[in-house]
């Protein structure tokens, strides 16, 4: 089952990597870093090729499936990272709120959020319908692993 999750969303994937690629092109770059050192280990047995199956430059994703998420901040990650939540479904009446901030975001289908989501406290409180939520994230111990530099803060200066 996993396997053919796997070969079903490579497209997306690498969308989402190329968002990253935008939003944070340092922690794109050690993200794949990260990725290449881990399918270069020859003591990571991989019978499935799992790996090469994995067209993303993060190191996890979780799925959320119809559920409400209450107010959290992510683990694992730094605080300079960004996670990307992307949804699909067909649902209605949703906002991803980020509480510190006082903001609330329309959070309908085909949304992406770049969320610094160790920083940012946020939730999804309620929704009507049908929702899935991707929530891409890179985890600190991976690439210490890997011995990759973590990437520093994005500055609007990188855009000059």
């Amino acid at each position: 089952m996993a396997l053919k999750w796997l070969d079903s969303i490579p497209e997306s994937n690498a969308v989402l990597s190329a968002i990253l690629a935008v939003i944070h092109p340092q922690l794109y770059e050690a993200g794949w870093q990260t990725i290449e050192r881990l399918r270069g280990t020859p003591e990571i047995e991989d019978p499935e090729d799992l790996l090469s199956r994995w067209a993303s430059v993060f190191s996890g994703v979780s799925v959320i499936s119809n559920r409400y998420t209450p107010p959290h901040w992510d683990q694992g990650s730094r605080y300079n990272w960004y996670d990307l939540l992307a949804t699909s479904g067909s649902y209605r009446n949703c906002n991803l709120k980020l509480l510190g901030l006082g903001i609330t975001l329309g959070y309908g289908p085909g949304t992406v959020v770049g969320l610094v989501g160790k920083v940012l406290e946020h939730e999804v409180c309620s929704f009507d319908g049908d929702r899935v939520c991707y929530a891409y994230f890179m985890r600190n111990n991976v690439h210490d692993w890997a011995n990759v530099p973590a990437s520093d803060w994005m500055y609007a200066k990188e855009y000059e």
